[in-house]
């Protein structure tokens, strides 16, 4: 099993915002495995940040269905850079579907939040995001773009976006790659028309 996330905790030059609306913020993606799971949550808080989103979510696209939501637990603290929310009971992923993984702010007087303009139209994120079994369409392609955002108290859908932004959330997948491969030995004699070994290996 492997464990693949779509921004590789890369530094995100984002600015920081606080904001007295409560928002879902979430990142379409899709896998192209069977067996993977969503294991767990990434979120960058930048620097002053005060407060971590309160709850963590996995949305299907197609009925903008809930598929599971769980309590945050965050491995480190507001402000702190990237911090991880594992599920405890981490949902299952279908091929070829698309989900949405989100987090709610609804935390506090100030929501914060760090953000990147233009990133699924013309930044790093303009070409969509591929990583491993995990891919993540640009603002106009997948199951209706890079919709990103919803404002609200309560846990929502993501249907709205805004300078095609990225929130830097970052769902983390673990699944399974096998590759088949075929190797022969030919020895002496006629035996060698009678004999193959067959290979089958996980990544």
């Amino acid at each position: 099993m492997t464990v693949y996330t779509l921004f590789g905790q890369e530094a995100t030059g984002s600015s920081l915002n606080s904001d007295t609306d409560y928002y879902t913020m979430g990142v379409q993606f899709s896998v192209d495995v069977s067996g993977a799971t969503l294991t767990a949550i990434w979120f960058y808080s930048a620097s002053g940040a005060g407060v971590l989103p309160q709850d963590i979510a996995l949305f299907a696209v197609s009925g903008q269905s809930l598929v599971h939501t769980e309590s945050a637990s965050w491995s480190g603290a507001a402000g702190s850079g990237w911090v991880r929310a594992p599920f405890s009971s981490p949902p299952a992923l279908t091929s070829g579907v698309s989900y949405k993984a989100c987090v709610i702010e609804n935390t506090g007087d100030f929501e914060w939040y760090s953000a990147t303009g233009a990133y699924w139209s013309t930044g790093a994120g303009s070409g969509g995001i591929t990583s491993g079994p995990v891919s993540a369409p640009n603002n106009a392609g997948g199951d209706g773009g890079q919709d990103t955002f919803n404002n609200g108290a309560t846990l929502t859908y993501p249907d709205t976006s805004f300078n095609a932004a990225n929130y830097w959330v970052d769902p983390e997948v673990t699944a399974t790659v096998n590759v088949t491969g075929t190797f022969g030995y030919v020895p002496d004699g006629d035996e060698a028309r009678e004999f193959k070994r067959w290979l089958l290996w996980d990544l």
